[in-house]
């Protein structure tokens, strides 16, 4: 399990949740299709977060590596079955 630094203690890293095809631009650049209203939601493993400090490795086996921004929102705490008023 993969953790983070935030407010002097160490948060173990549960699951890593994302959201896809958002941005049409990138879509487009990328020679992907937008196909419904909604976007794509994905997984990514643990292994994907990186520590303060930590080298990006980019795989030897491709040439064809994109740079993007992420923003990331840690939950803190069990966030199940949250209505949408306290979402």
């Amino acid at each position: 399990m993969a953790t983070v630094r935030m407010a002097g203690g160490e948060i173990t890293v549960g699951n890593v949740f994302c959201i896809g095809r958002n941005y049409a631009a990138h879509a487009v650049e990328l020679g992907n299709a937008i196909e419904t209203e909604e976007p794509m939601v994905f997984l990514k493993p643990t292994s994907s977060v990186l520590k303060v400090g930590e080298p990006l490795r980019l795989p030897a086996w491709s040439q064809d590596v994109h740079h993007e921004a992420e923003l990331v929102l840690l939950i803190g705490r069990d966030a199940r079955d949250i209505g949408p008023e306290r979402a």
